[in-house]
């Protein structure tokens, strides 16, 4: 919790709320009272009591903090002003010329607002989900930008806003269009056929006209936050508007901002004003009629309402608020619905401040002696006590003190609801009776505030803390769309920024909670963007997603579909970044991770006399480290026939009995690979498996259905050194006609491929997960069991390697025994605190819990359209 202190502007009191000009009013009612009883008039001493009566009554507030005979005098004042102000003014009786209740009068070099005696520049603010962020980490980040607040100057003045506008899908519709043609350029180039850009043809479509919906039909109205600077010294405004956002950005939290230039500043200032425009009509207008555009056609004032553009709206102005307030607390009112916020920051000389301080603190003590009731005593001592610790904060805290008015103007159908919510929470409001003309302009951009009364004093923390920059809101340029929360979510996976640093992907969640689903959305929408996709699938779920993509489903319980032999050396990706070639050895390496799974049980001896028979077996095939294998033909290599007939012709040669016997047991454990063997048909001979389609599954169902693990294991290791080639050709691809396809490897229900003897496939994952980041790739692993990710001690070492190293990750609901598996799993990427925990654990269908970064985490519900949902079956 945080403090708010009270008004460092004391108001001379004679009783409880009972001001000076309460005393004077008072003063003359009672007056005129006593000359009408002593008036020699008919009636005399009725008139003396009704008029005291009316007199009473003005004491009534109508407003916060004003009184009936206040809202009187500013009711006279209001019917004084010009009440209607419009564009063509010139034309029309009673209307005055928009632009003199307009504080600024156009946009200066492109990047300024000019306001003639002054300037101004806007930093748009990138929101975070803030509430999911642990206490510390929400600490940093308010510390973050109370850095940025101390760098105005007492010459400047600032204001946080929020608007809320509608948002424009142009350009995601553009990039539809450009990753089509990727995939043509990929047709004509011989890598895709015709029939697989067909068959995705109709998924940008449906994208195409998702966008379509959302940009012009049911249009989607989204918050935006942005801190506007004022000085009337351009450079030092350049100065510091350019170290508010280094410092946000170079935080260790950081805090994310752009400044506006040239059209997005026509935008900021028109949805200040409503938010029924199109900004695409500055296409066609010209920039010098930017300014003129943004300012509203007509603004009528009513006593309590403004009409701007024939649409009715309320003002609000927070009059006091509460003491204690928690980190965000600005963040409720901040995100009501069809509000526009306005926090309008005046920086206060130290001296000033302490000065201004030291008068209230004397003041208050007077105070304390005025009065004998002992709740009046404590609300003077507890103000008192928040002026002495401001004061303690400004001396030896290095804060800096602040005014700051707040005001809110919504429309007129969300006035009940703002003003409950507000009330709520603790906060007293003013609806600006007879003032709705000192509201329009101190709400509007400029360095303006004509609501004096009610200026709070705060530290650089208590209004840092203020903290409304929140939102779930996640899309990223060039990203697709893949569901919603507040808003819809475009991610784009391969985005590259000091937070996203890979492309890899954790898929989490229980049987039935939608994960699935969502893992078909992605890949479906990744097939459609320029991407070779294969997937190792142990319960062939996405063969029907291969047939409708026009790829190929690769058996691999069987040679049906190809075989892959484990003797064919294949470069590693290490090499094939510059080093020396050393796929040979690192081949003969996997060799020996490859016989420990299919060949459980065999002496270390024996094992040896394996390894130098594998050796021998090359040498008489004239394959050794200098043979360069890159012009060899998958015919080349040995297969398991060779290695058998080198054993048997070395047992019958063999005179050393122990030699022999130890020969004897590897030819025993071989035979069943050999030809004749009941494992003869899988590995024993070349390399025969094609993969030139651009969606691919390896289809594991058949060595699982007949419940063999270890064949299994050992097949998913073979596919995974496949694809290490696969990623170089990817490679290699992209180099020569300077492409960017992107490949990704999904390996699906993952736990199944976990051996607790030999926990070589997670190594390989998280092998493959630091490798292919280089290579325009993504390793997707997705899994519904998380106890198996931490069945021993290495097993969630590699597990938590594996996590590590993936940016991206999707935990689908989970119960709740397998919460404190996900924590432990996640202590070393970012953590999961209790809120997430929650969220997990009560997650409907569908519902995801998203993680893009350490500081970058939301929720959203997958959703695919009819076309992609087609292509899943």
């Amino acid at each position: 919790m945080r403090y708010i202190p009270k008004k460092t502007k004391v108001k001379m009191e004679f009783g409880r709320g009972i001001t000076l000009s309460d005393v004077i009013v008072a003063a003359i009612g009672i007056g005129v009272g006593l000359a009408l009883v002593f008036a020699n008039i008919p009636y005399n001493y009725y008139l003396a009591i009704a008029w005291v009566s009316i007199i009473a009554s003005l004491f009534f507030p109508i407003d916060e903090g004003v009184r009936i005979y206040a809202s009187i005098g500013l009711l006279f004042r209001f019917l004084a002003f010009k009440k209607t102000y419009s564009k063509d003014a010139v034309n029309k009786k009673g209307e005055s010329e928009i632009n003199k209740i307009m504080p600024f009068e156009g946009i200066y070099k492109e990047r300024y607002i000019n306001f003639k005696e002054y300037y101004a520049q806007v930093l748009e603010i990138f929101p975070v989900q803030f509430d999911l962020l642990n206490e510390y980490k929400q600490n940093m980040l308010i510390r973050t930008f109370a850095n940025a607040l101390s760098r105005l100057s007492v010459n400047q003045k600032a204001s946080i806003v929020k608007i809320n506008k509608a948002m424009i899908f142009d350009e995601y519709v553009q990039n539809e269009d450009k990753k089509y043609d990727s995939l043509m350029e990929l047709e004509y180039e011989g890598e895709m056929t015709e029939k697989e850009v067909e068959s995705r043809a109709d998924i940008f479509e449906s994208r195409v006209t998702e966008l379509e919906v959302m940009n012009r039909e049911e249009k989607i109205f989204k918050d935006y936050f942005y801190i506007v600077v004022y000085d009337s010294d351009r450079e030092a405004l350049d100065s510091t508007i350019e170290g508010m956002a280094n410092t946000m950005k170079n935080s260790v939290v950081p805090i994310y901002s752009e400044r506006l230039v040239g059209r997005d500043l026509a935008v900021f200032l028109k949805a200040n004003y409503g938010k029924e425009f199109d900004e695409r009509d500055l296409e066609s207008t010209p920039f010098a009629e930017f300014a003129n555009w943004a300012k509203p056609g007509k603004v009528a004032f009513k006593v309590n309402k403004t009409i701007i553009d024939k649409v009715p709206y309320r003002s609000f102005t927070i009059s006091d608020y509460p003491l204690q307030v928690p980190n965000a607390w600005g963040a409720f009112f901040f995100s009501l619905d069809r509000t526009n916020v306005v926090v309008n920051i005046d920086p206060i000389k130290k001296d000033v401040a302490e000065k201004q301080i030291d008068r209230a603190i004397v003041e208050m003590e007077g105070k304390m002696t005025n009065f004998r009731k002992t709740s009046r005593i404590i609300e003077n001592e507890t103000h008192l006590a928040t002026l002495k610790n401001l004061l303690e904060q400004l001396k030896n805290n290095g804060e800096q003190l602040f005014d700051i008015n707040i005001h809110l103007v919504c429309e007129e159908p969300a006035r009940k609801e703002v003003r409950a919510i507000l009330k709520q929470n603790g906060f007293k409001v003013s609806e600006m009776f007879g003032r709705q003309v000192d509201s329009f302009v101190s709400r509007s951009i400029s360095a303006l505030d004509n609501v004096k009364q009610f200026k709070r004093s705060m530290p650089t923390t208590t209004l840092a803390a203020i903290f409304p920059f929140i939102s779930g809101a996640l899309q990223d340029r060039n990203g697709f769309y893949i569901g919603f929360n507040e808003y819809p979510v475009f991610v784009n996976f391969f985005a590259r920024n000091s937070e996203r640093v890979n492309s890899n992907m954790m898929i989490i969640g229980k049987s039935g909670s939608g994960k699935s689903y969502a893992t078909k959305t992605l890949l479906t929408n990744l097939a459609a963007e320029n991407t070779k996709i294969f997937v190792l699938d142990p319960e062939d779920e996405y063969s029907g997603l291969a047939y409708n993509l026009k790829g190929k489903v690769l058996d691999v319980g069987s040679s049906i579909s190809g075989r892959l032999n484990p003797f064919h050396i294949i470069t590693t990706l290490e090499s094939d970044e510059g080093s020396s070639d050393d796929s040979y050895s690192t081949h003969l390496q996997f060799l020996e991770q490859f016989f420990s799974v299919i060949l459980p049980g065999m002496s270390s001896d024996a094992f040896e006399t394996l390894n130098a028979l594998v050796i021998e077996m090359y040498q008489k095939k004239g394959i050794d480290s200098f043979t360069a294998l890159n012009k060899l033909k998958p015919e080349d290599f040995p297969i398991f026939d060779d290695l058998y007939k080198l054993i048997v012709d070395s047992i019958k040669k063999e005179k050393d009995q122990y030699r022999k016997r130890n020969l004897q047991i590897v030819e025993t454990y071989i035979s069943k690979f050999a030809s004749g063997g009941r494992n003869s048909n899988l590995w024993n001979g070349p390399t025969s498996i094609a993969t030139k389609e651009n969606f691919i599954t390896f289809s594991f169902r058949s060595l699982l259905a007949n419940r063999n693990e270890v064949i299994a294991n050992a097949q998913m290791l073979l596919v995974f050194k496949y694809l290490d080639n696969e990623i170089i050709k990817n490679k290699d691809f992209n180099d020569k006609y300077s492409a960017n396809r992107k490949i990704v490897i999904a390996v699906d229900e993952a736990h199944v491929f976990i051996n607790p003897k030999f926990p070589i496939a997670l190594d390989f994952m998280a092998q493959m997960a630091k490798r292919i980041r280089k290579y325009s790739g993504m390793q997707i692993v997705i899994t519904q069991n998380i106890k198996d990710f931490v069945g021993s001690p290495e097993i969630e070492r590699q597990s938590s390697a594996v996590i590590n190293a993936s940016q991206y990750s999707f935990i689908f609901s989970l119960a709740p025994n397998d919460i404190s598996d996900l924590v432990s799993l996640y202590r070393n990427a970012g953590e999961i605190n209790e809120e997430e925990q929650d969220n997990i654990v009560t997650a409907g269908l569908g519902q995801a819990f998203l993680i893009t970064g350490p500081m970058s985490r939301t929720s959203v519900r997958i959703v695919a359209n009819d076309i992609i949902k087609a292509k899943f079956s």
